[in-house]
């Protein structure tokens, strides 16, 4: 029996951020959470089906350490990694400043579907980001991710 559900993934749920890294304009940034036993995690949630839309949708928004939070945009990345960190499959690429204005209203830019095939235990799922300014130092309470998987545990 395979048993299924969803999960909203927040950066608190990471084991590597983006914290305390300075930006450059040619240096993609990464943020990975490992699979847990026994579970096989899909990026996205849902899909349309009979005109209904229950896809999730993705939000990121990447801010600096400034006594007031400034805006860093840039393009992202969802990528699948395996546990040797070898092989890489891209989910999702697109702009931030397209992600990041709701955490509810779906368009064609943040709804983020299942995608498969997945990654299994002690493998990855990862956000990169390569920013558009440098010079910047990122402060991941400052932060915010919303990013809809499926988990899947047999």
């Amino acid at each position: 029996m395979v048993q299924k559900w969803t999960k909203t993934l927040k950066f608190s749920n990471f084991t590597t951020t983006f914290d305390g890294k300075v930006t450059d304009t040619s240096t993609w940034l990464m943020a990975k959470y490992r699979v847990p036993a026994q579970q096989v995690v899909r990026v996205g949630t849902g899909q349309i089906v009979n005109g209904v839309d229950d896809r999730g949708v993705f939000f990121l928004s990447i801010k600096d350490n400034s006594s007031t939070p400034e805006q860093i945009d840039g393009e992202y990345r969802i990528t699948y990694l395996d546990a040797n960190e070898l092989k890489k499959m891209v989910v999702k690429e697109g702009y931030t400043a397209n992600v990041r204005t709701s955490k509810t209203v779906r368009d064609a830019s943040n709804v983020l579907p299942e995608t498969g095939p997945g990654v299994r235990q002690d493998s990855y799922v990862v956000i990169e980001f390569l920013p558009s300014v440098g010079g910047k130092t990122i402060e991941i309470d400052n932060c915010d991710l919303e990013l809809p998987v499926t988990i899947y545990t047999a």
